[in-house]
């Protein structure tokens, strides 16, 4: 519980010192991993034991409230069997 308290305050400071323009930038590439999930047929909780991550960290990055690092996405690429590129389109 403690853990998650400090990952959320976490994620709430980086949004705080975040431009708009930054926030839209997390936002679509989010949506976009999401998007691409589910036309995948994948549920968060499929992709999270391939990749092995917390479904919280998962909705945070499709919610745009995680700055997504490049290895994750190319970790969710590959288990979804897509290109790293379409999460930028």
């Amino acid at each position: 519980m403690i853990y998650h308290n400090l990952c959320y305050c976490f994620f709430i400071e980086i949004e705080l010192y975040m431009s708009i323009e930054e926030k839209k930038f997390l936002k679509k590439i989010g949506a976009n991993v999401a998007k691409q999930r589910k036309a995948k047929g994948f549920s968060q909780l499929d992709l999270c034991s391939i990749i092995k991550m917390e479904k919280s960290n998962l909705s945070s990055i499709e919610n745009g409230r995680q700055n997504v690092t490049s290895l994750t996405l190319l970790k969710i690429s590959k288990a979804i069997g897509v290109e790293v590129n379409s999460f930028f389109e």
